[in-house]
């Protein structure tokens, strides 16, 4: 799970480095509980071309950080 955490950071270019790192070990977690049939690593891979994973890749970051108490959301 290492190598997706570092194209998380190149999917969504500087906006990435403003996750906690505890945020990008989390959100591949909750992100593959609730989509058994797909993996984070996949959904950052294709955000890198598509408006709507890339969309969706930031909302399940927010949404964890938010779930982690790191936001005031």
């Amino acid at each position: 799970m290492t190598r997706s955490y570092g194209m998380a950071a190149r999917a969504s270019g500087p906006s990435a480095q403003r996750h906690d790192p505890k945020v990008l070990r989390e959100t591949p977690r909750q992100y593959e509980h609730y989509h058994p049939d797909d993996t984070f690593a996949d959904l950052v891979r294709r955000s890198s071309f598509s408006k709507e994973d890339r969309r969706l890749f930031e909302d399940w970051l927010a949404a964890t950080a938010l779930d982690m108490g790191l936001t005031d959301g």
